[in-house]
């Protein structure tokens, strides 16, 4: 698959998966991590950001003070707050829009697997939040290749009555070819 971008805005995914590359299970997260919820407000917020149908609805709304953009099949889906794309490339050109409307450098990717596996090749950041534990689930995130990829660290989080785990927050950005 090939995107005909419009701009060069950057693409970034935001995601947080288990030592086992699992993001999500039955529906929803398999894990409470309030820390996580804050670093990915935090890497989101202001930015437009696109998302299948499937994570859509785990979240359950528009998300407040960003541009929501959901990948859909389902020719009647709608919902207040989002705007409906029926494919990732559609998606992207919707984002890009928003984006460069409100003079935003950057369009977050954040879910949910097929998306992912689609977006990662054209992404040049990713936010990841690695939980340190095994988990079983139903949706994963694709095996990245660690030649391609600089990683900075941005912090811990520790497990507590907050968060379910122990996780590593870093920042990976594409190595230039």
């Amino acid at each position: 698959m090939d995107f005909d971008r419009q701009t060069n805005i950057p693409l970034a995914l935001v995601v947080a998966m288990s030592n086992n590359n699992v993001i999500g299970r039955g529906g929803d997260m398999p894990w409470h991590m309030s820390d996580d919820l804050k670093w990915f407000k935090k890497n989101t917020i202001g930015k437009p950001i696109v998302m299948g149908r499937k994570t859509f609805q785990s979240i359950g709304r528009a998300l407040p003070d960003r541009d929501n953009i959901v990948v859909t099949r389902q020719s009647d889906f709608c919902h207040q707050g989002v705007t409906v794309a029926s494919d990732l490339e559609d998606a992207i050109a919707i984002a890009e829009a928003f984006a460069l409307h409100r003079k935003v450098q950057e369009i977050c990717i954040i879910g949910g697997g097929e998306i992912y596996k689609q977006a990662l090749p054209f992404a040049s950041r990713i936010y990841l939040t690695e939980i340190d534990a095994t988990i079983e689930g139903d949706v994963f995130f694709p095996t990245l290749n660690g030649n391609e990829w600089q990683r900075e660290a941005k912090g811990i989080i520790s497990k507590n009555n907050k968060n379910d785990y122990n996780a590593r927050l870093s920042i990976l950005t594409r190595k230039a070819d």
